[in-house]
């Protein structure tokens, strides 16, 4: 009951108290800095939380880093050197979890428009942090803030605060936006259902369907270690394994296809390699089968020895390392479209999660029998080792990618929405 009343309290009151106890909980956590002059031009802010996030919005991030200055912000710090080299026009940021710290960014880079891209949608809905208060701050400033390529994935808040500020803000944080596109005419119904207004609401469809070119923007060190990486007769990329079973999963198949094809190399991409954990159990698994590994962040082009795997430590690159690969796996519930677009073979497993963006991609991919499934390493292993099938994948992969081109046309949309709003 008082939970109730206290939600139904105006919006400023429960900012007031919510505010309070946010100061309470990170006393000293954010340094304000001191005000500097505005300057004449104001920036573009787009808030991209993951590497996901940033490939499906690349073009329109890249269409507005060539029209204004654009602040480039992220909730992860371990992203940023990527960011920058991908948009090294752009100042890139990270979006502090204390809200606080958006008052220093304010008078930094004076912001004309805001941009969320794809999530949250709803608040703490997805795997990132973005508060109530930044969005909140910049409605204050009177800044339009508009929400591109919008999907839900339903997660419950990280922590009790989240939770906390969910509950008494969800409302509020929806009605910040001035325009919300969406991938989905679902996704769309579910937002009315939530409060969101109608006549913000746009179905836009998805604009990894606007980046299906094959082409690759490299800087010099990566476009290096692509040039020593082509001259691999076969050269097996596994990116965006999520977990040890998955790892076990690679490198079972990995070691059982090598007995027939002694060329093989892999490179995996771990999903997270900023997780020590998660790097130690990947060790762990290549000593088991006695392979030689190296790191990337510890390897150039001239010093790379490619005797059995290379780990993919560092963030941005998996694209080029695809474009090397004769054939491909890609981790559960992750973009398939990257190395579909460079025409290669791809192998994924069966149970993904519909509530992921990939998922829709996925199944039009399965539908059209463009990937091959596996239940198990036994059958990863036999699609490494048949080479000759692989190839002749590659005119089929380059057909249906055609054919989800023909999807495109969310980017051109959002633009529109964007500078109308």
């Amino acid at each position: 009951m008082l939970k109730t009343l206290v939600r139904l309290l105006p919006e400023p009151v429960r900012w007031a108290g919510y505010a309070l106890l946010h100061r309470l909980l990170h006393r000293n956590t954010v340094t304000i800095m001191p005000a500097t002059p505005t300057k004449p031009e104001r920036y573009i802010w787009i808030f991209c939380s993951t590497i996901g996030e940033l490939n499906a919005c690349k073009q329109l991030i890249a269409h507005y880093c060539a029209k204004a200055k654009v602040l480039l912000l992220t909730d992860r710090e371990i992203y940023l050197e990527s960011y920058q080299q991908q948009f090294p026009t752009a100042v890139v940021a990270v979006a502090a979890l204390d809200f606080r710290h958006t008052h220093s960014l304010l008078s930094q880079y004076p912001p004309k428009l805001a941009i969320v891209c794809e999530i949250p949608l709803l608040l703490h809905d997805a795997p990132c942090r973005l508060s109530y208060g930044v969005l909140r701050l910049l409605k204050q400033q009177q800044v339009r803030i508009c929400l591109v390529n919008g999907w839900l994935y339903g997660y419950q808040p990280a922590c009790k605060q989240d939770s906390i500020e969910k509950y008494l803000f969800e409302q509020d944080y929806l009605n910040c936006f001035d325009v919300m596109s969406v991938q989905t005419e679902q996704i769309k119904q579910q937002l009315v259902e939530q409060g969101a207004k109608p006549e913000r609401l746009v179905v836009s469809g998805n604009m990894k369907y606007d980046n299906l070119d094959a082409s690759l923007t490299l800087n010099q060190p990566t476009q290096a270690m692509l040039g020593v990486l082509l001259k691999q007769p076969q050269l097996f990329v596994a990116g965006c394994v999520t977990d040890v079973w998955e790892y076990e999963l690679v490198i079972k198949a990995f070691a059982r296809a090598r007995q027939s094809e002694a060329a093989l190399k892999l490179v995996i991409a771990p999903r997270h390699p900023e997780k020590p954990e998660q790097l130690a159990a990947l060790e762990q698994l290549l000593q088991q089968h006695q392979l030689v590994y190296q790191y990337r962040s510890q390897v150039t082009a001239q010093s790379l020895q490619l005797d059995d795997v290379l780990i993919v430590d560092s963030f941005g690159e998996l694209k080029a390392f695809y474009a090397a690969a004769y054939a491909c796996y890609v981790g559960i519930n992750h973009n398939i479209l990257e190395p579909l677009s460079l025409g290669k073979p791809v192998a994924v497993l069966g149970n993904w999660e519909p509530s992921y963006p990939s998922y829709p991609v996925f199944s039009i991919a399965r539908s059209k029998q463009l990937v091959t499934e596996l239940s198990d390493a036994a059958d990863l292993a036999r699609f490494l080792a048949t080479s000759a099938t692989a190839a002749g994948n590659s005119d089929k992969a380059r057909q249906v990618v055609e054919q989800l081109a023909q999807l495109s046309g969310a980017l051109a949309r959002n633009i529109a929405l964007i500078d109308a709003a």
